[in-house]
């Protein structure tokens, strides 16, 4: 196979850059070249497969994996569960890293490495070089196939561990487009609600990653709020918390109010582990750990906690909050490295601006027809003029 439509966006995920359908071939040589590069970053090839059950998912999860074994990789395959649940059960079986695959619209294949959390820069890159010099899957190296059915019940029950034998005063309700996440919250919060309680409507997208909340007392309140909100119940507590990446600035702002740290490499994209420095590797560790940061299905379980031992609504706890609005936007552009280059203020990793008035962080799209434009702010008027005074400055070729 020979120019593979494959490429990497956000979290790891390999997608097409065009309207292609994505064959079992691609995935198997996809699934062989993750193996071997889990070998060279892993020195070990134990890979978890999953998908999320929609139509033609479970062909290419299978495919995935039997690419992957050609290599000589052990594949556990997970069938149907929740894309949080998989990445749990690759942690607790021991795994070099795993793949779940996504086709609920378009197909994609989230990768994450042992710890659960997206790839290393260094190693995406490498993927991308060699998934279109793949032209025969040979067999003579088959791994082992083993199946584990279990993913969804062993983290909703660690999840479930979080919450209180009964919420106080709280009757949560979760909606989602994915059967798995559904079935995962439904187990979570099974003889945990209280009926006559308040009304958190959750919204929690098929992957598990992002999450929304809805009361008749706040209107919606979106991810970056509830992270404050448990970042916040940790540094009462006098924990430290970790980001894997660049923490945004109400997060850091809370932290010093607090006498305490977030530790980050502040970097969008991971360094490999032969060049990560101890803040990386120690922010990886922790944060595979403090699931909510990464984990909507976890971020909902530590919020309701926090609700039912403070006994408050979450309207009182959210005033508390220093205020947080992030904008994103993509702009098309023919040249977006050059274009980059231009708008980033002398740092690295696509940082534009960073002032009182807020963080500008661009980045360039995977498929090389733009980049993404992400402004956050104190306000949100604040953030759109940012977000506008950027994009015409994109727009006239990053002339100021």
């Amino acid at each position: 196979m020979q120019n593979s439509l494959l490429h990497f966006e956000e979290e790891s995920r390999l997608v097409t850059s065009t309207s292609a359908v994505v064959l079992p071939s691609e995935a198997a040589a996809a699934g062989r070249v993750f193996a071997e590069s889990m070998k060279r970053e892993e020195g070990r090839t134990e890979l978890l497969v999953a998908h999320s059950g929609e139509k033609g998912s479970e062909a290419l999860a299978e495919a995935f994996a039997a690419g992957a074994a050609s290599s000589g990789a052990d594949c556990v395959f997970a069938g149907a569960c929740c894309a949080t649940a998989a990445a749990y059960a690759a942690r607790e079986l021991g795994c070099a890293g795993g793949c779940y695959v996504h086709t609920e619209i378009t197909a994609s294949f989230r990768l994450f490495g042992s710890d659960g959390l997206p790839l290393s820069g260094e190693t995406e890159a490498h993927i991308e070089k060699h998934l279109g010099t793949v032209s025969r899957i040979p067999y003579s190296h088959y791994g082992k196939m083993s199946r584990f059915m279990g993913a969804d019940r062993i983290y909703s029950e660690s999840i479930r561990k979080l919450l209180p034998v009964k919420l106080n005063g709280i009757n949560a309700v979760v909606s989602s487009s994915s059967p798995s996440v559904l079935g995962c919250c439904d187990m979570i919060l099974e003889d945990k609600n209280d009926r006559l309680g308040d009304r958190l409507s959750f919204h929690i997208s098929g992957d598990g990653m992002r999450i929304s909340v809805y009361t008749e007392e706040t209107g919606y309140v979106f991810r970056e709020k509830l992270v404050l909100l448990c970042l916040r119940d940790l540094f009462e507590k006098g924990i430290d918390a970790a980001v894997c990446g660049r923490p945004f600035r109400a997060a850091e702002k809370l932290a010093e109010q607090y006498g305490r740290k977030i530790i980050s490499c502040h970097k969008s994209i991971c360094s490999p582990e032969s060049r990560a420095s101890g803040d990386c590797i120690k922010a990886r560790k922790l944060s595979s750990e403090q699931l909510f940061m990464q984990d909507g299905i976890a971020l909902m379980a530590s919020t309701l906690e926090i609700l039912s031992r403070s006994g408050k609504t979450l309207g009182e706890e959210i005033a508390k909050l220093p205020p947080c609005v992030t904008v994103n936007r993509f702009i098309p552009a023919d040249s977006p490295s050059e274009l980059l280059k231009k708008l980033c203020t002398g740092t690295d990793d696509g940082l534009v601006s960073d002032s009182t008035g807020g963080r500008v962080v661009i980045r360039p799209v995977r498929t090389g027809k733009g980049i993404m434009l992400s402004v956050e702010s104190y306000a949100s008027e604040t953030a759109n003029e940012l977000c506008d005074f950027y994009t015409e400055l994109a727009a006239a070729g990053g002339r100021r």
